[in-house]
């Protein structure tokens, strides 16, 4: 309940009147009316004055009023709190539909980038007679591949990189090789652009 119903109540379960209250309290009649209504607030003296008039604590005036609005408080924060995460979960969402390259909510949690590191099938796809020297990544989103290593057979790199292609997608850039000379390796150096998972 609120201070004017609290007021109210326990004048009338003392069987007291407003203007016998006023009285008791040292207040006028008409401020004790306005009060009860809720048209005016008290200060702390007048709330210790009509407390020691009724014979109780002045918690007893204020106390369930003030749980109210702290109750109404706490609900208006909970209901902020709950707007602005379902703000960022619609956020979130909308920013996942629309991406090139889209994550998922643990990939952004740990911080991943678009794809997982494709390192090992890199290296997989490679034929049996050529060695891979270096794989690193670069690019806005990871999405530059670098390759470079040895092939020891004449149509290895061509094989390679058709294997890339068809796994992975993407184009090809800044391809470098030696001439191929029997008896000696060619070595060779690309970018893989990746294609969206």
């Amino acid at each position: 309940m609120s201070f004017p119903d609290n007021l109210r109540t326990l004048r009338l379960t003392r069987g007291l009147t407003q203007p016998a209250l006023a009285e008791k309290a040292g207040i006028e009649q008409s401020y004790l009316s306005k009060l009860e209504n809720g048209r005016s607030r008290p200060s702390e003296d007048v709330v210790a004055r009509l407390a020691q008039a009724l014979d109780i604590k002045p918690e007893a005036l204020t106390q369930n009023g003030d749980e109210s609005e702290d109750r109404l408080r706490r609900w208006k924060r909970a209901g902020w709190g709950a707007i602005a995460a379902a703000v960022l979960a619609v956020t979130f969402l909308a920013g996942r539909a629309t991406a090139v390259y889209p994550l998922s909510l643990a990939q952004v949690i740990k911080g991943s980038s678009a794809m997982e590191d494709p390192t090992p099938e890199l290296i997989k796809l490679a034929p049996g007679t050529m060695e891979i020297g270096m794989i690193s990544r670069s690019g806005k989103l990871n999405d530059h591949v670098f390759i470079s290593g040895e092939s020891h057979a004449p149509n290895d790199l061509n094989v390679y990189m058709d294997a890339l292609r068809k796994h992975f997608g993407g184009s090809f850039q800044d391809i470098q090789t030696t001439p191929y000379l029997p008896g000696q390796n060619q070595h060779f150096s690309m970018t893989l652009l990746l294609s969206a998972p």
